[in-house]
């Protein structure tokens, strides 16, 4: 049975995370699951791949809390800022519009909203609270681990310190340049995902952390 779920919210930094577990556990680790593998592959304590050391992917949380009841698995997750977390995602979704290959099955499904603005993305509901939405019933407390993404290095030393892991070097993937977000953006983001904020505040809190 699985001893590890890696819980990968959207644009926390899981794919980076994701190159430093299978550098530490190699083919004991699964693939990394995207949403459209889980809703294929049934309940996960039925799968093969719950044989594995360790799970990573686009997890929610109530998919995963029976392995977690059953064998007290040790569950993993990086939160973000509420709003770079949403502006970063938004960065994602509009380069891959100009990048139809990457996911063409998503182009078309979304090329009509080519010219949509940050806010015009941040208002659907399906992009709001997504951290929220990951972690729905569970608690903070209920995790093994959670790090904040931008303490990025300093929280991985701290998880690797209570795994007993090797010395593991810090790759930065998946990572979009853009201008900062102006503070009327970033208030107006805030608000969108004011449940995101409470949770990361909590975790500020706990890990003894100015929120930015």
């Amino acid at each position: 049975m699985a001893e590890i779920i890696s819980i990968h919210i959207p644009k926390t930094g899981g794919t980076s995370f994701y190159h430093i577990l299978r550098n530490v556990y190699g083919d004991r680790l699964s693939r990394s699951y995207r949403r459209k593998d889980l809703k294929e592959m049934g309940p996960l304590e039925q799968h093969p791949d719950s044989k594995l050391q360790v799970l990573h992917g686009h997890f929610r949380y109530p998919e995963i809390s029976a392995l977690q009841k059953q064998s007290a698995i040790k569950v993993i997750c990086w939160l973000r800022d509420p709003a770079e977390r949403v502006y970063s995602n938004y960065r994602f979704f509009m380069a891959g519009l100009k990048n139809p290959m990457r996911n063409p099955a998503q182009y078309e499904l979304n090329k009509h909203r080519f010219g949509e603005s940050l806010l015009e993305y941040a208002s659907k509901p399906e992009n709001q609270n997504r951290m929220c939405e990951f972690l729905n019933g569970c608690r903070l407390s209920d995790l093994y681990f959670f790090g904040l993404l931008e303490h990025f290095e300093e929280d991985l030393k701290r998880l690797a310190a209570k795994l007993d892991w090797p010395d593991v070097s810090t790759p930065y993937l998946n990572q979009l340049k853009a201008a900062p977000l102006s503070a009327e953006d970033r208030e107006a983001l805030l608000k969108l995902n004011s449940r995101d904020l409470e949770l990361y505040q909590e975790a500020c809190t706990l890990l003894n952390r100015n929120f930015l």
